[in-house]
């Protein structure tokens, strides 16, 4: 079973651009709700596995560097 996180970011990952990340968007969002940013984080590397679209890869490969940050 996924991790409910995964369903969110891949939702956002569908409407984000290079320049709109949504899908860091909606990490950030789940951080300021209490949840754990190591989880948060390792969900977002498990996202990223397996992509095959450059631009979705990018996206993702931004967010997990960007969110990296909260450690």
């Amino acid at each position: 079973m996924p991790h409910p996180f995964a369903k969110m970011f891949n939702t956002a990952l569908k409407k984000s651009t290079i320049e709109d990340n949504l899908v860091l968007k909606e990490a950030e969002k789940l951080k300021d709700k209490g949840y754990s940013p190591e989880e948060i984080h390792r969900v977002l590397v498990s996202a990223g596995i397996g992509l095959i679209d450059d631009t979705e890869s990018k996206i993702v490969a931004e967010a997990v560097e960007e969110f990296s940050r909260h450690f």
